[in-house]
């Protein structure tokens, strides 16, 4: 049976092993993007994906007009690239926002940044390159003069008709700004997507509370909360909920009758107090995949009604990376973001790796920047409850499964400010 027609339900006997690469081939098959769409003012826009093309309906600059403060000139054909003092009299004054009359041969007029080039105008010199005469009536110059200098033409940044921001871009300041200047006010962009999240656990208390002897600090309700909302997701947060099959349906009940993914983290083993997996079950279908990656191994996926269902491992370490690597292009695609994968760079390493390990690991660094290129420092602890190791590091290095190598081996590098 090919990879392709491997059922990966987890009803199966013997669960396949799947490689990072084929569980997130399969997540982002499965995405459906968001369709609905909203119109939002400029300010309302940040880090919204945009819903259509934007096109510009005027040139930028909408007029050829001057790169500097100095002086616009009607040069003579003769006074073109001459060596020697060149004299121009100052027949006009153009501050930005308004027009100068037309410039004589051989005149000149006194112009400001952004103002527009007068009618006769060929180029514009520097206001520290020229001297202006005691009586304020003339200027001279003691360098050649080239036509068009410091001269922006008409469309040289934007051209009518062209595209500006292209459907799919996740909006930044820059793009805002961009679509200001050609005088765009509204632009329609994806509605958020919604994503209920809850937690089980009996062991589960929330920071705050006092702790007993077996129990632990939630910390995956904020680290998930957080990690969604940074992507620009409406969060529904119930929160924890009693540890028992019941309660846990009628919260993916609740989900799923109003959000387009529903997210948990940990209870979808096999264990007698594992609720979530059966709760899944019962109500829609589940994969239930080992991937052969670490930290991470266990990741589930499957449906709940309409709405899409990802559980993540419970260990905190695990649940952040699997997270990053799986969840957040499975989301950026859903949002309707065009570039929604994640993108490495490369990094050598500072540290040998003598031992091979039968999963692809995804190590915490941090970079050395001393050295050109950068190196890669590892954490010392790297079991996936050393939550800390995630506040120290720069990044993630990937360590193909069965390698070994020495000091220097240069490898694929996720950083974390970018994942972030």
């Amino acid at each position: 049976m090919s990879k392709q027609e491997i059922d990966y339900s987890c009803d199966q006997v013997q669960q396949p092993m799947l490689s990072t690469d084929e569980a997130l081939k399969f997540l982002l098959n499965s995405v459906s993007t968001v369709t609905k769409t909203q119109t939002k003012s400029l300010d309302e826009s940040l880090y919204r994906v945009l819903a259509q093309d934007i096109y510009s309906t005027i040139n930028v600059p909408g007029f050829d007009n001057s790169a500097m403060d100095g002086y616009a000139i009607a040069l003579k054909p003769e006074q073109i690239n001459v060596s020697g003092v060149l004299n121009f009299k100052i027949t006009g004054r153009i501050p930005a926002g308004s027009t100068g009359s037309a410039l004589a041969s051989g005149c000149a007029a006194r112009i400001f940044t952004g103002a527009p080039i007068p009618q006769g105008a060929n180029t514009v010199i520097m206001q520290e390159e020229c001297k202006v005469s005691d009586n304020g009536n003339s200027i001279e110059t003691w360098r050649p003069l080239s036509l068009n200098d410091n001269i922006r033409p008409l469309g040289n940044d934007i051209q009518t008709g062209t595209i500006i921001l292209k459907k799919g871009k996740q909006l930044k300041p820059q793009d805002i700004a961009l679509a200001a200047s050609v005088g765009v006010a509204e632009l329609e962009v994806f509605k958020k997507i919604k994503v209920g999240v809850f937690f089980t656990g009996n062991e589960l208390i929330e920071p705050g509370d006092p702790l007993n002897n077996g129990e632990i600090f939630n910390s995956n309700r904020y680290a998930l909360v957080a990690l969604l909302t940074q992507l620009g997701c409406e969060v529904v947060n119930l929160g924890n909920i009693k540890d028992d099959l019941g309660a846990t349906c009628n919260a993916l009940e609740v989900l799923a009758s109003d959000c387009d993914l529903i997210m948990t983290t940990g209870g979808v083993s096999v264990g007698e107090e594992d609720h979530v997996k059966p709760a899944v079950e019962k109500l829609g279908q589940l994969n239930l995949w080992r991937i052969k990656m670490k930290p991470g191994k266990p990741l589930a996926f499957g449906r709940v009604g309409n709405s899409a269902f990802i559980g993540l491992p419970g260990n905190p370490v695990s649940t952040m990376v699997t997270f990053l690597l799986f969840a957040r292009p499975f989301i950026k695609k859903m949002q309707g973001i065009s570039h929604y994968k994640n993108q490495t760079t490369q990094v050598q390493t500072n540290f040998d790796w003598h031992r091979p390990r039968p999963r692809r690991e995804f190590i915490r660094v941090r970079l050395d920047h001393t050295a050109i290129p950068a190196s890669a420092n590892l954490y010392p602890k790297q079991g996936s409850d050393v939550l800390s190791s995630m506040v120290w590091a720069d990044g993630l290095v990937e360590i193909p499964e069965n390698s070994t190598f020495s000091k220097g081996k240069v490898l694929n590098y996720y950083s974390l400010n970018g994942l972030l």
